[in-house]
Formats: structure tokens, C-alpha cells, sequence
């Protein structure tokens, strides 16, 4: 929807329409309608669909659905009637996809709606009672587990999911014993109910539950809060495909394995952007179908840099993180350069992607030359032997970072300098053998604090800020030049290249304070957690709160911001 407010003026002929005999035009009204109606139409429009939805195929519905979740977004005060409307479609009859759509839109209210939390998960509850889909149940379990324990009442939850235990297949069940544990550690009034619980899952017929129910246990009669930080309320956070070639690697490396396998070497897994929903799609939209690559973009590059023998000769170690591409020309230009910075543990491999736009051009031994910074030094580089018309080439510069990790972010003034050879357009053929040497000026490359930092999602942050304690805490005040908060941690979290928690990085509306959780892990493997308060005044006043685990990184993460 571009112009709503031009559709409006139809909003009467709309409804006539939604008891059209074709089922295309009535769907498209009502969608219609969803997204323009006024709040105060709201009750009446769901009056109106009750009837109709039960008419048409899962296809349309899913496209009602998904109208429905734009309309929750639009007017959230009217959370109580959408929910109860959606809680209906659920116990009609319907294929995964739709009932998927449903309980999507369920739980993206749940996240964007604090007062619809409760309702929403009492909904879900009741659903899971009969719900015939495992994949749909297994998520529902997982949504209970993290939110159940924040509510007012979380003892509630606790009989619908081990239900689940009592009644559901073996991979249900699991998930109904993880969700379990999270209560247990997070509920110290629920945890004896919980341990009991457990050990009579420990009887299970199945290998995983039972031994799920075993481990949840044995952590849980620790009563530790670190234990239940490290194993049950924050998982594993490296990738799981890199840990694999990692392990596998280890075990042919005989003189690797007189040392302990170090976890800190393996790259965390890579958070995905979330993508905008599909409300927008029409009656024709299909639902895109999963990827199923095993291979990581970090994956991908580690094999990419392992084919070049100049670097896999320098041992520089495991590859920590690759950045996005930054364009260091404009695209108009006669030469077009991107840079990819790759991360090593003491080096920083910048990989140079050019492309030659000139037909009567052949450039010839191609490469960059770097204006490094103290404690910077260029280590090995890799040419590119030439550049045809329109035929990308790859360069490598190798540089060693500085020791001290105040002096590793800078900024570094880059030349593209090769030989030109006037050439055919038309076949490329250089004109004669002799070239001459020229050069073009790049944009500078920043390397920030960010290019050191990977992402690692928090589930806890709480249990995760008290087990990582004060040892290495630093604090520090700051004035933003921002006019919002949305726009202050929209620039906080892209600067400092963390991954926000408990979706903090969305600021409540009409608010004038707000707390950013951000969380991460800084190159070398040391963990490192921020907590920024934020408040409007002349402009945004930021106390910046630094936890890692090794305190020169929260040095340098406190000091990044100045």
C-alpha cells in the first residue's frame, strides 16, 4: 500500500464487495479494507470477515493473515479482538502453511506488544493442546520457553508443557524439556516443581528426551546462575558448520592435539537480517521456498582465501570475520573498487574486487598501494596480472595489526597503480607491447570497531551481564548529536557492530528514556556485552555500560564511542 489515504474514499463500495461470489475479488477487498479502515472500524470489519474466511482456500486466508498482522502493527491497542480472531482461525481446519501464517502473526504481536504478551501466549497454549504439526509445535515450545518465565504468572505454562511430555511424539517432547529447564532457571519458586518434573522424563522412551531431561537436571541441581547462563538460557553461539571443519581439522593436525580444542577459534554463527514480511505480497505471491546451502558466507571465503598460495603460505591463523563490500569508487567511474575486509587474529586481509569499464583500455599488473598507520605494516600483497574490459579482478594486501588495540582502528588512504595498454575495443588486443604506468585515487578505508566485533544473540542478557560480572566493567557518559532515540540506536548499533538483545533496538512509542542491550565477540574470541541508557535532551545523553571479558576490549569498546 503506497497511498492509503486515496483508497479510503472507496471504503464503502469495498465492503459491498466482500460478499462478491468471486472469492479473488472479495479476498482483495478485505485486504483492501484491513489495511485502510480506521481504528474505529475495526470490530465491525472482523464481524464481517468471520463469515467469509471460513469460505476460502488456505491460500487466500493466508493472504487475510497476513493483512490481520499489518492491522496489529497499524492499531495495537486493538490487540484483544485480532487476537481472539486469529485464536478462532487457528482451531478451523487448515494445512501448516496456514496455520503457520497465523501463528507468526501471533508471536509478531507478542514481540511488538508488550500488553498483548499474556493473551498472546494463552492463545498459543491452547492451540498446541491440538496442534497435529510438529515443526509448528516444537516453535510454540520454544516461544513459551522464552517468554513464559518473564510473565506475572509463568506456573501456567508450565501444565500445557508437559502436556506436550505426556502426549506428543519424541521430538516434541524434547522441546518441551528445554522449554521446562528455562523455567527452572529462571524461576527459583518453580525449580523443585521443575527438577521433578524432569526426573521423571529421564524414564523416556526416546534417547533424546531422556537425555535432555538428564543434562537439564544435572545443570539445574548446581544452582549456579553462570551454569544456567552458559547452558540453558544462552546456547551455543558459534556456527555450527565452521565448528564441524574446525573439529575435523583438529583431529589430523597431530600437534594441534597436544592441546586442548580452543572453542574461542571458531567464528560465531552469523545473525540473519530480518526480512520484511510478506503483507505486502498479492493473491499471486507464492511463499519463497528455504535454501538449503550448508555453506556459510564465512565458509565461502575461508575456501576462497585457501585457493590463493600467497596467503595460504603466511599461517595467518583461523579467519575471525569477513565485512560487507564497501564500494571505493563511484559507479559511474572508469574503474570500479570494492573492498572486503577478512579479519585474522593478528592480520587484515583487504580484498580488492576491480573491474575495468574502459573497452580501449588493458591495465596490467594491478595492485594498491597502501598509507598505513603507525604500528601498521604491509606484510605480502597478491597483483592482479591484468584487467581486461568489463572482466573482474582480485588484489590481496596483507597488513599486521598493531599490538596495542587502541591504535587498531584507523583509517588507511588507498591508489589503484597499474600499466595501461591502449587496446582494440573490439577484440581486446593491446595496440603495441610498451604500456605506461598510471594511477587512480580510492576513497579512504575505514576500519572500525565494528570489523573486530561478530554478532552473538543473547537470549538471557541478564544472566549473561551477571555471569560475565563487574571484573572488567567500564562506564562512561556521552552527548549524541542525535534528535531521537530511534536514530541513536539505529548509529549505536551499527558503530559498535554488536547484535542487540531482547529486542531493545526497538524503542517504545511516546518514550523519552530507553535501554539498549547489545552483545557480542570481539576478535580473539573475548566476549563483550554493552548496556546503554539513553534519554532525550537537547539531544540524546548516553550512559555507556562495558563488560568483557579480557579488559582491554572494554577499553576500547567504551573509548570507540569518543
Amino acid at each position: 500500500m503506497t497511498h492509503p489515504a486515496a483508497v479510503t474514499a472507496c471504503n464503502l463500495d469495498l465492503e459491498n464487495l466482500i460478499t462478491d461470489t468471486n472469492r479473488s475479488i472479495a479476498t482483495l477487498a478485505i485486504t483492501t479494507l484491513l489495511k485502510t479502515g480506521a481504528e474505529s472500524s475495526v470490530d465491525r470489519l472482523m464481524k464481517q470477515i468471520a463469515t467469509f474466511v471460513s469460505e476460502i482456500s488456505d491460500e487466500f486466508k493466508i493472504v487475510v493473515v497476513q493483512a490481520i498482522r499489518s492491522l496489529c502493527q497499524k492499531f495495537p491497542k486493538k490487540h484483544g479482538i485480532l487476537l481472539n480472531f486469529l485464536s478462532g482461525m487457528l482451531r478451523d481446519e487448515g494445512g501448516l502453511d496456514y496455520k503457520a501464517s497465523i501463528a507468526d502473526t501471533i508471536i509478531t504481536v507478542i514481540e511488538e506488544n508488550p500488553e498483548a504478551k499474556e493473551n498472546g501466549l494463552a492463545h498459543l497454549c491452547e492451540f498446541i493442546e491440538d496442534c497435529e504439526h510438529t515443526s509448528l509445535a516444537v516453535r510454540i515450545l520454544h516461544l513459551l520457553g522464552q517468554e513464559g518465565p518473564r510473565t506475572a504468572n509463568p506456573a501456567r505454562y508450565i501444565r500445557f508443557i508437559y502436556n506436550r511430555v505426556l502426549l506428543e511424539n519424541a521430538t516434541v517432547r524434547a522441546a518441551a524439556i528445554s522449554a521446562m529447564a528455562r523455567f527452572g532457571a529462571l524461576c527459583d519458586d518453580l525449580l523443585p516443581n521443575v527438577l521433578v518434573l524432569l526426573s521423571r522424563c529421564q524414564m523416556d522412551a526416546d534417547d533424546e528426551v531422556r537425555d535432555r531431561a538428564t543434562y537439564f537436571k544435572a545443570i539445574l541441581e548446581q544452582h549456579e546462575a553462570s551454569l544456567n547462563s552458559q547452558y540453558i538460557l544462552n546456547s551455543l553461539t558459534v556456527s555450527i558448520s565452521s565448528l564441524e571443519k574446525s573439529l575435523h581439522a583438529y583431529t589430523l593436525n597431530q600437534a594441534a592435539q597436544s592441546k586442548p580444542f580452543d572453542m574461542k577459534t571458531v567464528p560465531a554463527a552469523a545473525i540473519e537480517e530480518a526480512k520484511p514480511t510478506a503483507a505486502t505480497g498479492g493473491l499471486t505471491s507464492k511463499p519463497d521456498k528455504p535454501t538449503t546451502s550448508s555453506a556459510t558466507r564465512h565458509d565461502m571465503f575461508v575456501e576462497k582465501l585457501a585457493a590463493v598460495p600467497q596467503l595460504q603460505q603466511l599461517n595467518l591463523g583461523p579467519l575471525f570475520r569477513s565485512s560487507q563490500p564497501v564500494e571505493l569508487t563511484e559507479s559511474e567511474t572508469e574503474y570500479t573498487v570494492a573492498v572486503i575486509k577478512h579479519v585474522f587474529p593478528g592480520h587484515i586481509v583487504l580484498q580488492f574486487d576491480c573491474t575495468n569499464t574502459l573497452a580501449d583500455q588493458l591495465l596490467e599488473k594491478v595492485r594498491v598501494d597502501l598509507e598505513l598507520g603507525e604500528g601498521w605494516e604491509l606484510v605480502a600483497e597478491v597483483l592482479a596480472p591484468s584487467l581486461q574490459y568489463n572482466v573482474g579482478g582480485t588484489i590481496y594486501c596483507v597488513v599486521s595489526t598493531p599490538e596495542d588495540l587502541g591504535e587498531c582502528v584507523t583509517t588507511i588512504a588507498a591508489n589503484l597503480k597499474f600499466t595501461v595498454k591502449d587496446c582494440d575495443p573490439n577484440t581486446g588486443e593491446p595496440d603495441s607491447d610498451e604500456g605506461y604506468d598510471d594511477e587512480y585515487q580510492l576513497e579512504d578505508i575505514e576500519v572500525a570497531v565494528a570489523d573486530y566485533v561478530q554478532r552473538v544473540m543473547k537470549g538471557n542478557f541478564g544472566a549473561a551481564w551477571e555471569e560475565l560480572g563487574q571484573e572488567n566493567e567500564l562506564e562512561d557518559t556521552f552527548s549524541l548529536p542525535f534528535k531521537t532515540l530511534e536514530e541513536a540506536v539505529k548509529n549505536i548499533v551499527v558503530y559498535l557492530g554488536l547484535q542487540p538483545c531482547e529486542r531493545s533496538d526497538k524503542v517504545p512509542e511516546g518514550k523519552s528514556s530507553h535501554t539498549l542491550l547489545l552483545s557480542g565477540v570481539f576478535r580473539g574470541g573475548h566476549q563483550v556485552l554493552v548496556r546503554t541508557k539513553l534519554a532525550l535532551s537537547d539531544g540524546v545523553a548516553m550512559q555507556l555500560t562495558v563488560r568483557a571479558e579480557d579488559s582491554m576490549v572494554a577499553e576500547i569498546m567504551t573509548t570507540a564511542v569518543a
